[in-house]
C-alpha cells in the first residue's frame, strides 16, 4: 500500500487534481470561522439523506437558490458564500441585478460570509428546510458585522419560512 501511495505521489502530479484556488497543490484545506462544525453537520445530513437532493446537479441547485433569492429582493443584501466541504468561494451580488459569481479572494472579517454547501441552499429553496431549521441544525453559519448579519438573517427568514 505504501509503495502504491508513493508511486502515485511521484508519478501523478498533484496539480492535475488541484483547484485553481488551492495554490495548485491540491493539499490546501481552506477554513472559515464555523466551517468545520458546518462541514460535520452537512456530512451527517447527507448520510441520512435529510436534504433529499444527493442526485441533483450542482448548477441546478445553484439555479433554484438564485431563483428563490430573486422572488423577494426588497430586503436583499450582497454576500459571499463559502462551501465548507469543497472550500470554494462565490459572491452573491444583488445590484444592479442578482447574480452569483466565483470569488477569487477571501472575504474580510467584516464582509458577510455564508458558510454552507449548495445542497443545503437547494433544500432551503425547495422548502425541504426552513431558515430556522438550517440554523438550528448547524447546516449554515453567517460571519460578518452584526448589522449586515441581522439584515441577511431577516431576508433569509422571510425567503425560507418555517412550514406551519
Amino acid at each position: 500500500m505504501f509503495r502504491l501511495l508513493t508511486y502515485l505521489l511521484v508519478i501523478i502530479p498533484m496539480a492535475v487534481s488541484a483547484c485553481g484556488l488551492h495554490q495548485s497543490t491540491g493539499l490546501y484545506f481552506q477554513t472559515e470561522p464555523g466551517s468545520l462544525a458546518v462541514l460535520e453537520n452537512i456530512v451527517e445530513a447527507r448520510k441520512s439523506n435529510a436534504l433529499g437532493n444527493a442526485d441533483k446537479p450542482e448548477q441546478f441547485r445553484l439555479y433554484l437558490f438564485m431563483r428563490q433569492l430573486a422572488k423577494d429582493s426588497s430586503n436583499a443584501v450582497s454576500f459571499s458564500l463559502f462551501e465548507a466541504i469543497k472550500g470554494h468561494y462565490r459572491q452573491v451580488l444583488v445590484e444592479p441585478r442578482l447574480k452569483i459569481v466565483s470569488r477569487e479572494t477571501r472575504p474580510t472579517q467584516q464582509e458577510l460570509l455564508v458558510v454552507t454547501e449548495l445542497d443545503v441552499l437547494d433544500a432551503l429553496a425547495t422548502g425541504k428546510l426552513s431558515w430556522e431549521n438550517a440554523s438550528e441544525q448547524g447546516l449554515i453559519v453567517i460571519n460578518g458585522n452584526a448589522q449586515d448579519l441581522a439584515a441577511l438573517e431577516h431576508w433569509f427568514a422571510s425567503l425560507f419560512p418555517t412550514n406551519a
